[in-house]
This record gives C-alpha cells, structure tokens and sequence, in this order.
C-alpha cells in the first residue's frame, strides 16, 4: 500500500508559489543591502505599495520595480505576452497617478527575455530603440515600436507620447537562473558590505535569511508602532492605521544594520549550529550544499566558503580539458591523483588545526592553503601543473565526498543541536 509521505504530489502548485514568493522577497532583500554599501544612492526599500517594491534615493525619487518569475525549462518572455505588457501598463499609470515622482522602472526576472530578432516580441530592441530615438515621433503606423506603444496606450487610456515617456526610462532584466538560486545571491550581496567577508559562513547565511525574512515582513500588512497611536485623543483612526502599514513596509538603512549588527554580535558555539536548516539547497550551489555545511560548521569563513564554488568549477575545468585533450581514462587518473594529493594535505591541515580547540575550520583552511601553494610550486610535474585554485578546488570536492571534514564529523543531512 502507498504511503502519501512516500508519493510527490505534483499537482500541488503550493510549493511553486512559495519560491515565487521567497524570490521576490530575496531580491528584496538584496536592494535592502544597498542601503549599505551606498549602491544606487538608496536610503529606503518600500515592498508591495503600488509596486512589488520601490526604491527611494536620497533625492526622493523612486525606481518602481516588478519581479517576474518563470520555470527556467520554458521559453523567455516575449514582449507580446499579457503578462509583460500589463506589467508596462501598470509602469505608465503609476507614472501619471505620481508625475515627477519616478526616476524609472524595472522589470526583473530570473528567467530571461526573447530576443531572437527585431520584432514586437524582442522587450529589450523594443526599449532600447525607443530610448535612443527619445519617442516615437516620426514612425510609420506599421512601425512593430510605434504599434506596441500604442498598444499599451490603448489599454491603458493613456496617451502614446505618455506611454513612451515612461517606457523611455524602464530596465529590464534577465538572470537566467532557476528561482531557488536567488537565496545564494543574497550571500553574496552580502559580502560586498564592508567586513562581512571576514565573518563566518554560518553568521552570514543567518543574516541572510534573517534580510529576507524582514523583506517577507515589510511585504505583510503588518502595523509598525504603538497601539497607543491609534486610539489617542483627536485621532483619525484610519489614517494612523495607514500610517502604521506604511511603515511596516518600510525599509531603511538602520533596519539592515541592526540585524547584521545582532549576528555579528552572537556568541553561539559552531558545534550547536543546525546547519542542516541554515545551509539548505537554495542557499548553496546544489552540488555543494554538503561541503557548505560542513565548512560553515567548521567556522570558516563566508568570503573563503562563497569563494570555493569558483575554485570547484575551475578544477572540474581543468579536468574536461584534459579529457579533451588525453582522453578520459588519462583524465580520470590524473584527478585521482590529485585528489589523493590534496587529501593528504587536508589530513595534516586538520590534525594540526583541530589540537587549537574548536573551532578550527578557519586556522585549517589557512594552513591547507599555504600547503597546496607550496605543493603547487614544488610538485608542479606530478600535479600535471595544477594551479593552487585548483587544487582547493579539489579540497571543496573532497568535502562534498565526505573525505575531508573542517569540524568532528556529524550527521550532515540530519545535523541538530
């Protein structure tokens, strides 16, 4: 007899509206970073008023931004689709409902646009040509630009000269990527605030989730301030109930640093982490997720951990190469060899590394790295010239496999505190 914990139901579509939704608020997320790093000039992230999100610069104008998202197997968006020209209109009636008040628009999406050739289904020639000829004064009626203008005009009840000034100053997009990648980036967002890179992996991975919970929030109607406010003497209820909604969808500056600040600031042990429910697929490549685990449980840093994907690919690199060029049983004995080599080298680093106490992932990284840059320069023929990324690439490889550890082993699928 089947079991339903046993069967995937895959006509239940809740699962695809969650990582929709988590998409949005991680992109989100990534903006509220920027309030940070100085990026863009912002000073505040607004999420779901009038917009997916908008974002104020410190002039008090707004870019006004739409998030799209599409199973990366299907086509690209076209230009023609009503998905994409509703997303437009909507650009060009906020434009006139707050005139002056918009910079631009984006629309983003993790999939990617059509731009096979130049036609009404080509969204980026469509904007670009528009930019460039500042309107579309002077095209002929069978013009496929002048026709989707003033198709959205029609739509819209907005003039075509309207549409076109607010088309003129709308982005748009592409990451060619499959939804649940979005939650890496936010790590890696991260990393570009100053000292961030220093931390451990495991600190920023919770920061990270805990930017897109605050995006998740302010996207909520959630009431921001005392209820003490709302039924004071000589208070318009209504309008204080606003206010508060407002801002609850706010977020500023001061917001993101005073969660980086609380993490940075913790002083829970490594070896108590729930990496299992820290690191999961959407945060860390899906061929790496239990190397991520295992070195953010060894306190390893987030710029070294972030970094050690680049080095994977490098040597994955290398040995496509070699198959190539020597065949692969001639590929596959020379990354044997190397991994038995940098194997050896991460046993010492670790035997050394680990008499310092807990945690040790930082010291034993340092020291594997100095060894393999010494290995690299001294066994240069034996290593069939590997270069010292590939060989920590071979390292992240080894911990993937479990046969090479940044802690005391543990359960790394099933990891509790």
């Amino acid at each position: 007899m089947k079991s339903p914990n046993l069967v995937l139901d895959k006509a239940d579509p809740g699962d695809d509206v969650a990582a929709r939704f988590d998409y949005q608020h991680s992109y989100a997320a990534i903006n509220a970073i920027r309030l940070t790093t100085g990026e863009g000039n912002l000073n505040e992230v607004i999420c779901e008023n009038h917009e997916d999100f908008l974002l104020k610069n410190s002039a008090g104008k707004f870019i006004g931004t739409q998030i799209k998202t599409r199973k990366i197997t299907l086509s690209p968006f076209r230009a023609s689709e009503a998905q994409v020209t509703n997303a437009l209109g909507k650009f060009c009636l906020l434009d006139q409902k707050f005139p002056t008040c918009f910079e631009g628009f984006d629309f983003t999406t993790n999939h990617a646009f059509w731009e096979n050739e130049q036609s009404l289904n080509n969204l980026p020639w469509l904007l670009t040509t528009l930019r460039q000829r500042g309107g579309i004064k002077g095209l002929r009626e069978n013009s496929p630009l002048r026709q989707y203008v003033e198709g959205i005009a029609s739509s819209t009840n907005l003039s075509p000269q309207n549409v076109a000034a607010t088309l003129i100053r709308t982005t748009v997009r592409g990451h060619e990527a499959e939804i649940t990648h979005i939650r890496s980036n936010v790590q890696e967002a991260l990393c570009e605030c100053p000292g961030i890179e220093e931390l451990p992996y495991a600190t920023v991975a919770a920061i990270a989730k805990a930017l897109v919970q605050l995006a998740r929030e302010a996207s909520a109607k959630t009431l921001r301030g005392p209820i003490t406010e709302l039924f004071a003497p000589g208070t318009d209820l209504k309008q204080a109930v606003d206010d508060q909604l407002l801002a609850g969808k706010r977020i500023c500056k001061a917001d993101v640093l005073a969660i980086i600040n609380r993490f940075k600031g913790g002083s829970k042990p490594f070896q108590d982490i729930n990496v299992s429910a820290l690191v999961t697929p959407s945060d860390a490549p899906a061929d790496l997720v239990i190397a991520f685990r295992k070195l953010a449980k060894g306190g390893v840093e987030a710029g070294r951990v972030t970094n050690i994907e680049d080095r994977v690919r490098s040597f994955e690199a290398l040995f496509l190469e070699w198959s190539r060029k020597y065949g692969v049983d001639e590929a596959r004995k020379r990354y044997n060899n190397v991994l038995a080599a940098v194997q050896f080298e991460a046993a010492e680093a670790h035997a050394g590394a680990e008499k310092g106490g807990e945690p040790y992932g930082s010291a034993m990284f340092g020291v594997l790295a100095e060894r393999l840059m010494a290995r690299a320069r001294d066994d240069r023929d034996q290593l069939h010239g590997c270069r010292p990324e590939h060989l920590i690439g071979a390292a992240g490889l080894l911990t993937q496999q479990c046969k090479t550890w940044w802690s005391p082993h543990f359960k790394v699928a099933e990891d509790a505190p």
